[in-house]
């Protein structure tokens, strides 16, 4: 154990924290002009062999940074760079990020009195170094999940005490959220931003970090009740207009809820579940829930992702919601929140397209977009992401297509307008391509609706026909109520002298 955690931890006057890397990370590898001169041309297989070691997937790191051809579009970059806290070495040490890092210490310093019944300093420095020695002998493991240049700037002790702090944060500032939101020390507003942070796809801690500190915080199974009160999904649609102060909170609790899934995995009832896969950080769990499994289920007979056997492409026109809309094509929210759960119902005359419900706020275009970067990392055809936003770019064009999606309950906004919302997707979307396979089915089930001729001309002249039948039926209502009215009131009323027959008991016999 060093001393300067020691100092670190114990001391509650000095947080400031150890020597850590000030240089800026990233890729650090030889120009094209730097290795021509290197390549020499003779043996095919030493030249080959080579490269299959570079290309080897397993070499591949499990903590990718963003691709230069992405970062490069300038109306995203501030998409992937945290604005308040570091979490992990890609961004660690930068000086706009420093501040948090003496509130690190302190969540470390309350992270462990908690897990610790008895509080003495005996017994304080006893469960700190426990915890370190835990988190210090994963850190020697998931050091390679970085990209090596970026990690090597750090000594092995100096990564080690940045996976300890880092994960005590996020550890410390998730149980706050719950149980003592006076102990997070921030404003609703910074809240918001490091929440933003931790889904940043150059912003991440390994899970196995997180599960040793978690095990010897809440001792397995014992408090569990703290993560039973977390949130059942993430993606929850307001179902009434909320204040500024109430969206802030339900943000927050939503945040808190999908951390008890990612630490304890459990389902909404609260019991242990297998996780389908283990996730190496937040951002790949946060795509294992809502992109679903890779297997498409049933597609001969539900025009949804698409059809493997068929192996179809799109090459056709896309038609924007208000354009559907016109031809009788009605939207509805999809049941599951999952981004692949797009479906198209046809009838006789008209159609139903069902989306996912998706809540836009400020996190929204960040989040989609690193999900996008982790997407381009995987490689195809682990582009759902993508495909889902460039379908939903493909709906919308101005604002009167976000107005026809959010009055249909299939978007929730809480910026400021629909042009806002209209515009975060055309601008996500810029030079993403989508899989050509991606709801195939869906977008020919739509065409070949929109061009339906005989459906065209019945919805075309649907309304005027309304019209017709609508104002003539008024016209014979009218007429036939004028008509009982005289029947009911004429022969009853003697001012209209006329007399009415006697009645007679006379029976004529034949």
């Amino acid at each position: 154990m060093c001393a300067n955690l020691q100092e670190i931890v114990i001391s509650p006057h000095d947080i400031t924290m150890s020597s850590t890397g000030q240089s800026h990370y990233g890729w650090q590898g030889t120009t094209m002009a730097d290795t021509s001169e290197e390549i020499h041309y003779g043996s095919l297989d030493s030249m080959m062999a080579a490269t299959n070691e570079e290309i080897n997937v397993s070499n591949l790191p499990k903590f990718p940074k963003v691709p230069s051809t992405i970062r490069q579009i300038k109306q995203n970059e501030e998409c992937y760079d945290p604005s308040l806290v570091s979490i992990g070495p890609y961004h660690h040490g930068k000086d706009e990020l420093k501040e948090m890092e003496k509130l690190k210490v302190t969540f470390a310093r309350q992270f462990v009195k908690d897990s610790v019944k008895d509080v003495n300093q005996e017994r304080y420095k006893e469960k700190y170094q426990e915890m370190y020695r835990r988190v210090e002998q994963v850190a020697s493991r998931v050091r390679k999940y970085y990209i090596e240049d970026a990690s090597s700037q750090l000594k092995n002790e100096e990564f080690a005490q940045m996976m300890f702090f880092d994960g005590c944060f996020i550890l410390q500032f998730l149980f706050c959220l719950l149980k003592q939101p006076e102990k997070l020390k921030m404003s609703s507003h910074d809240v918001v931003l490091v929440a933003r942070d931790l889904f940043l796809l150059e912003n991440q801690l390994p899970f196995e970090v997180l599960d040793e500190l978690t095990r010897l915080r809440f001792g397995g199974d014992q408090n569990i009740e703290l993560f039973d009160a977390f949130f059942k999904h993430i993606r929850s649609k307001p179902t009434q207009r909320e204040s500024c102060r109430e969206k802030t909170k339900k943000h927050l609790l939503t945040i808190s809820n999908f951390f008890r899934r990612i630490l304890l995995s459990t389902d909404p009832k609260g019991q242990m579940t297998a996780p389908r896969k283990p996730a190496a950080h937040l951002l790949e769990l946060f795509h294992f829930t809502f992109v679903g499994s890779k297997e498409v289920p049933d597609a001969s007979t539900r025009k949804s992702w698409y059809r493997d056997d068929s192996r179809k492409t799109w090459s056709g026109r896309y038609f924007p919601a208000k354009e559907l809309r016109n031809v009788g094509i009605h939207f509805k929210p999809s049941k599951t929140s999952l981004f692949t759960d797009v479906e198209f119902r046809g009838t006789l005359l008209a159609g139903r397209l069902y989306i996912p419900p998706l809540s836009i706020d400020d996190s929204t275009k960040p989040l989609l977009l690193n999900l996008v970067a982790y997407e381009a990392f995987l490689g195809a055809p682990n582009d759902r992401i993508t495909s889902y936003v460039c379908f939903m770019d493909s709906l919308i064009d101005n604002p009167e297509d976000v107005n026809e999606l959010r009055t249909k309950g299939v978007l929730f906004s809480t910026l400021g307008n629909d042009k806002q919302v209209a515009e975060l997707f055309n601008q996500i979307s810029d030079y993403l391509v989508p899989n050509p396979y991606a709801y195939v089915e869906v977008k020919s089930a739509i065409e070949s609706h929109y061009r339906n001729g005989f459906k065209r001309w019945i919805l075309h002249y649907k309304s005027p026909i309304y019209s017709f039948v609508l104002k003539y039926s008024f016209i014979y209502g009218l007429i036939v109520s004028a008509i009982k009215a005289y029947v009911v009131i004429v022969p009853t009323s003697p001012d209209l002298g006329i007399c009415k027959m006697p009645a007679t008991n006379v029976t004529l016999n034949p």
